[in-house]
């Protein structure tokens, strides 16, 4: 199967695109994680009773595990059981890790900023964008695109700051003077995404004078958050994950089962460990799929092969109408 150039079929996919995290890796490298719980590990700033506590519970999902510490501490403060704060340390332990090691590797906006409207306008050519990737790249250019344009041409769902579960076609509508509009979601949560000890979730914003990353890092210093973002685990895991939000949930649900029309793939390894997201799209009212090859990578032509068997594997994908373009096409993401 020959690559197609982008520009010969881009007016054919207006409808819903998915990134992956290669999409964060072409703008800055250091978001090349295999798995950021091997990092965090690896910095030595987990003590070995917490990495213990990791495998006793079978997973490497920081979510998890902190959530069970902020309510474990919870309860012993309510019954008075005298713990010497230690479960709440081991949440500080854990969050503090995740903090500095999100510090080493997230980009500040300034090493992006020219990025950015490259990003906008790639990305406004479409009705869904479903971002896989847990940092702020596609947030800082929605609202770089929205501050440009003057409107909400952008929206993420978020109403004065919580998310609208009934979002429908009133979303949809162009709010003038924008002529369009595209919904952005995140099926794996993001960095400005929190729960608090009560479950409640929240969208983290900043002050005019505050830089995104740096606010929200310190909110979860100061408020004892709860990362809302799932970057590790199998599909199962993942799974679990997401059926715990309410945000994640609807996502699921609402926007991957009801992709409709045509699909793009950008920078996604579709590895086992997103088989949830094969299942989620896995209906046969998508028509056509165009999915991006990085050519600089030797192992491209395995990749094409490996992700075309995996899509006419499916169950209701078998006739969809495929496509493969270079991930480095101009006008493609920041190309």
């Amino acid at each position: 199967m020959e690559l197609t150039n982008w520009s010969d079929i881009q007016d054919k996919f207006k409808g819903n695109i998915l990134l992956g995290n290669g999409a964060s890796i072409a703008i800055d490298k250091r978001l090349s994680y295999r798995s950021l719980y091997e990092r965090v590990c690896k910095s030595g700033r987990l003590d070995d009773e917490l990495i213990n506590m990791f495998s006793y519970f079978g997973t490497t999902n920081f979510e998890f595990i902190m959530r069970l510490l902020l309510e474990a501490s919870q309860v012993n403060e309510v019954l008075q059981i005298d713990d010497d704060d230690k479960t709440k340390n081991y949440y500080h332990g854990i969050r503090d890790s995740l903090i500095k090691t999100i510090g080493d590797i997230h980009p500040t906006y300034e090493d992006v900023e020219r990025l950015l409207p490259k990003i906008e306008r790639f990305l406004m050519n479409f009705t869904n964008v479903l971002s896989l990737n847990y940092d702020l790249l596609v947030y800082w250019s929605i609202m770089e695109g929205n501050e440009r344009l003057g409107c909400q041409w952008f929206k993420d769902g978020y109403v004065g700051g919580e998310f609208d579960n009934d979002f429908g076609e009133y979303m949809y509508k162009p709010q003038l003077p924008a002529k369009g509009a595209t919904l952005v979601f995140y099926p794996h949560g993001s960095l400005f995404l929190a729960t608090d000890i009560y479950g409640n979730e929240e969208k983290l914003s900043r002050s005019k004078d505050e830089m995104l990353l740096e606010a929200i890092l310190d909110k979860w210093k100061k408020k004892d958050y709860i990362p809302l973002f799932v970057s590790e685990g199998d599909t199962t895991a993942k799974l679990q994950a997401i059926r715990r939000s309410n945000y994640l949930g609807a996502v699921y649900d609402s926007v991957l089962k009801d992709i409709r029309g045509s699909l793009v793939i950008y920078g996604w390894s579709a590895s086992g460990q997103d088989d949830h997201i094969f299942d989620a799209i896995d209906h046969e009212d998508i028509t056509d799929i165009a999915v991006s090859v990085h050519t600089g990578n030797t192992d491209w032509e395995s990749y094409r092969g490996r992700i075309a068997n995996r899509i006419r594997s499916t169950h209701k994908l078998k006739k969809t109408n495929l496509y493969f373009f270079d991930s480095k096409c101009k006008g493609c993401w920041i190309f």
